[in-house]
């Protein structure tokens, strides 16, 4: 019988018996390449979670800076609209008070023509 299966006492050991401690290191160092594989995919799902977190931070950052300018053109053009419209309102009460005065002057005048000619008669 060869030594190897035989203890020292010369008893037969049964093939399970003897690979029983390399099986068992067997399956701890598969327990401990899961856990070391789990581990890392955890690891790899939460810097991913984190990444995805700050670039959706980023685009919510960027279209409240995006609101932010289109308010302030639409103000501005609001702004320039009416000055425009205030401007061109202004030029038009101008111009009627300029006729309205040139319209004076000339019943003026020609009252006045007139006032002449009856102190004519």
């Amino acid at each position: 019988m060869p030594p190897n299966l035989s203890d020292k006492s010369g008893s037969r050991k049964r093939p399970m018996d003897m690979f029983a401690p390399a099986y068992a290191n067997l399956l701890e160092s598969q327990q401990k390449a899961y856990e070391t594989s789990e581990n890392a995919r955890l690891e790899w799902e939460r810097e991913r979670w984190n990444e995805e977190k700050a670039r959706n931070m980023e685009k919510q950052q960027f279209e409240e800076v995006k609101l932010q300018k289109k308010m302030e053109f639409e103000e501005k053009k609001h702004t320039k609209k009416y000055e425009f419209e205030k401007e061109k309102w202004n030029s038009e009460l101008e111009l009627k008070e300029n006729q309205f005065q040139m319209n004076l002057t000339i019943a003026a005048l020609s009252s006045s023509s007139q006032l002449g000619s009856w102190n004519a008669f």
